[in-house]
């Protein structure tokens, strides 16, 4: 077994992400990012961070739809594109398009705003729709913000 020394911190592994510590949690928690908790700190071996490092590719170069180019698509080209995305693009564009990867301050968080726009959030349902249509599991799960709105619709329960 590896010894902590040969991990990162939950702080040590954000700032190598360029991300809050918050969303560093968020993310370990989610699943997103692989860690170890042997007592009440989270260790990340080097190799998660590499993960996720390759992940972040330009969208270009993976030929990800991103959130700002789903906006700007004709509804119909966009629910083509959606339809030839793989199943772990799709996670990444909803989780793009309703700002879970997103720090929010904590003024937003304690009012229960999110940053999010009815034209993201109107897409973000469709990519969720062909998700579900694909047997995967409701993504809002992984999503707090999404799911917080969902339920403030009464979307799902």
């Amino acid at each position: 077994m590896k010894t902590a020394e040969e991990h990162l911190t939950l702080r040590d592994a954000a700032d190598a992400l360029g991300i809050s510590e918050v969303s560093a949690r968020r993310w370990v928690k989610s699943g997103k990012l692989r860690a170890s908790q042997p007592g009440k700190k989270y260790l990340i071996p080097p190799s998660a961070i590499e993960e996720l490092l390759q992940d972040f590719r330009p969208p270009k170069e993976l030929g990800l739809l991103t959130a700002e180019q789903a906006l700007n698509l004709q509804y119909e080209v966009f629910v083509s594109e959606m339809g030839h995305a793989e199943t772990e693009r799709l996670h990444k564009l909803l989780a793009e398009l309703v700002g879970d990867d997103i720090t929010k301050s904590k003024a937003e968080l304690k009012a229960g705003r999110e940053p999010i726009s009815q034209s993201a959030f109107m897409l973000a349902l469709e990519v969720r729709a062909e998700l579900l249509k694909r047997g995967e599991d409701p993504p809002e799960r992984g999503l707090p913000a999404f799911r917080d709105r969902l339920e403030a619709l009464h979307l799902v329960s």
